[in-house]
């Protein structure tokens, strides 16, 4: 089954790459620096790898995580395939985040760790589900990056309107770049206006985006105008009160709130979780716990659970997608270890076939 799981990913990974430049991921040109420069693959390797954060860079891009993630969600019905949600413990100014899975397609488990103050620390622990061999131990700060960029990414690939081509965003943090690759990765974005309350750091963003990406961006006074003609529309940020109001929005367009992933945050207000014909999230169990958008609307009546999707099923057709042009959906981002792992897997599939990282002792 392995295998096959990375022969479709090849695949489908040969088939991204044939977009065009201007949609290129922001690490994209390390990566052809880490795979074009070696006329054979390199040798493998017995025992685990140590994978740095430069390492991942070089390795694989956002174009990457999207079709990682697309395998996943479409192989998620095997029933060795487990995601435990994010657990928390209060540290000092900080928490650490613990979260496993294990995918029973490509025969693996892992978990993800890291502590969330002081710019963070990330490690991804995968192993072979085989024989219980650690494969591999992965510096992951840029690999949730992209995780979380793909996730969105994937999220309008199925959702938004084909014919998108403005971008809104909320937020200009670190994960904020990904996001707008993944985006562009999947839909033909021509302009993106950018939000963020300091306007220094809307203005550098702007500029980050039309040199890394080459698609024409331009900082936005208020939240209402970065996202009042958008097609698409991303909030990044941590907020615990809605950065994102309904009447703001246009009619077709599609929401990817990916910041806020705890129970006391939301990015977005409650009207338009209730506009959107398709809600959608990564995982439901996960979302009990952590969607604050949809856990005040069941609590208080207003929805049901049963009205949200995950999105594997509207991948799979399990579930309806967007039903015409009219319609806003929207994909409440939450990042879940199955996800991580996934996109870790084909990493180390990477270091692999090109000798990159350190043997682990």
């Amino acid at each position: 089954m392995r295998a096959t799981v990375w022969g479709q990913l090849r695949v489908m990974a040969k088939a991204s790459r044939k977009g065009k430049a201007k949609t290129k991921a922001a690490t994209r040109s390390k990566t052809k620096a880490a795979t074009t420069n070696k006329s054979k693959a390199a040798p493998a390797r017995k025992g685990p790898l140590y994978l740095s954060e430069d390492d991942v860079q070089r390795l694989v891009s956002v174009k990457d995580a999207i079709a990682a993630l697309e395998l996943l969600f479409k192989t998620w019905g095997d029933a060795a395939t487990v995601n435990l949600p994010r657990q928390r413990a209060r540290i000092g100014k900080g928490s650490f985040n613990l979260m496993g899975a294990a995918w029973g397609a490509a025969d693996i488990f892992g978990l993800k760790a890291y502590y969330g103050a002081g710019g963070g620390r990330f490690h991804v622990l995968i192993y072979s589900s085989r024989d219980g061999s650690l494969k591999a131990m992965i510096e992951a700060d840029h690999l949730g990056r992209m995780r979380t960029g793909a996730a969105s990414g994937l999220a309008t690939k199925l959702l938004a309107n084909p014919q998108a081509h403005t971008l809104g965003v909320i937020g200009t943090g670190r994960q904020a770049l990904t996001q707008v690759a993944a985006v562009c990765a999947v839909r033909k974005i021509e302009t993106v206006r950018v939000f963020a309350r300091t306007a220094e750091h809307r203005e550098t963003f702007a500029k980050a985006i039309e040199r890394t990406l080459q698609v024409a961006a331009k900082p936005a006074t208020s939240a209402e105008a970065a996202i009042g003609d958008a097609d698409v529309v991303v909030t990044i940020t941590k907020s615990a009160e809605p950065v994102l109001r309904a009447n703001w929005l246009k009619s077709g367009v599609h929401v990817n709130a990916a910041g806020a992933n705890a129970a006391e945050r939301r990015e977005v207000d409650a009207e338009t979780v209730l506009r959107a014909t398709v809600r959608a999230t990564d995982h439901l169990t996960q979302a009990r716990l952590e969607a604050g958008e949809y856990r005040d609307l069941v609590a208080a009546g207003r929805l049901k659970w049963q009205d949200i999707t995950e999105l594997g099923d509207v991948l799979t057709g399990k579930a309806p997608g967007r039903r015409g042009p009219a319609d806003i959906t929207l994909f409440k981002s939450l990042g879940i270890a199955l996800e991580d792992i996934a996109f870790a897997d084909l990493i180390v599939q990477r270091a692999h076939e090109y000798g990159v990282g350190r043997p682990m002792p």
